[in-house]
């Protein structure tokens, strides 16, 4: 799963998932339109946040 599929799934803006997880906007925006490359293990860590952070377990 991608961090645009995981964001998408839980219902939350580039915006939103940038301020949250305090990465640059732009950054987000790059990764997800396919400008830039985001390492796979930080991606992994980023999309099980998300998944995670509507379910209550987001401080587990």
């Amino acid at each position: 799963m991608t961090i645009q599929e995981a964001r998408k799934e839980r219902g939350l803006s580039r915006k939103a998932v940038a301020e949250w997880l305090e990465i640059p906007y732009r950054t987000i925006s790059n990764w997800e339109n396919g400008e830039r490359q985001c390492p796979a293990y930080i991606e992994k860590l980023i999309v099980e946040k998300i998944l995670t952070w509507q379910t209550g377990t987001e401080n587990a």
